[in-house]
């Protein structure tokens, strides 16, 4: 079978369709680019800098054996910046409404796991040099009535089970190293001040326990113990044996019997 073929069409006819083919694409091709190149206008959001990847490194170093999703290293040696910071991820916000919720980063883990170890935040500080150098650094700067929080935890348990628990608002454990360190909480005064250094505000069976071993217990130093009158200094372990202070006697108790008292009003004599 043989298939007829028409005339064929004249070359200027191709060529101009090539032509304006070539010159529709381009067109296209640069209002494309330009699109791309030039910010959003209804998003507001200003746009720069280059693509960022999952992987981004500037410098040497000694890279973790992590399976993050995204990761940015850097490894620099700064000498000469006395004022100078050198930040890997900067976020930086600012909230002008009266009404808002602005949670400036926020992560949320929800797991499963039975062995291992899960934490939301991972903060690691390795301190080779003389220099001040915290885990985890927080500044609280106060221009407004109500409540301002350096750091805030809030706990919750809906656990039902017999089997023990340990739910522990703040833990702070020494794990390793021959040398002591000095201590695991130290409020102290800078250039402002505290009214109360440490405030217990919560209701339990125990406000301070101290079960580990301890040269003093507690020192207070230069500074008074006060209890309200009637409230029962314990002397052993069973809180049978108390000291009190009520109506100008100092009692001596067993259990609720008091055994002796001094009057608080009566003549200097020896006991």
């Amino acid at each position: 079978m043989t298939h007829q073929i028409g005339p064929n069409p004249p070359r200027r006819s191709l060529l101009a369709a090539a032509f304006a083919a070539c010159a529709g694409f381009l067109i296209f091709r640069r209002q494309t680019i330009a699109e791309a190149d030039a910010p959003a206008a209804s998003d507001g959001i200003d746009r720069s800098g280059g693509p960022l990847t999952t992987r981004m490194r500037q410098g040497t170093l000694s890279g973790l054996p992590l399976d993050s999703m995204v990761v940015l290293e850097r490894g620099d040696e700064h000498n000469s910046e006395p004022n100078g910071t050198h930040e890997i991820l900067s976020l930086i916000h600012e909230e002008r409404g009266e009404k808002s919720f602005p949670w400036t980063l926020f992560a949320s883990l929800d797991t499963n796991h039975v062995e291992g170890d899960a934490t939301v935040l991972q903060s690691r500080l390795h301190k080779h040099g003389a220099g001040w150098s915290a885990g985890v650094h927080s500044e609280v700067y106060v221009h407004e009535r109500a409540v301002a929080l350096g750091a805030n935890i809030e706990m919750s348990n809906d656990y039902s089970g017999s089997d023990g628990q340990e739910v522990i608002g703040l833990n702070i454990q020494a794990v390793a190293g021959p040398t002591p360190m000095q201590c695991g909480i130290q409020i102290h005064t800078g250039q402002g001040q505290f009214e109360t250094d440490i405030k217990l505000a919560g209701k339990g069976g125990t406000g301070v326990d101290m079960p580990g071993t301890f040269g003093i217990g507690l020192n207070a130093r230069a500074n008074s113990i006060r209890v309200d009158e009637g409230t029962c200094v314990e002397l052993d372990g069973v809180g049978m044996i108390k000291v009190r202070y009520k109506a100008g006697k100092i009692e001596f108790l067993n259990g609720e019997r008091c055994f002796g008292h001094l009057d608080v009003n009566g003549a200097d004599h020896p006991l």
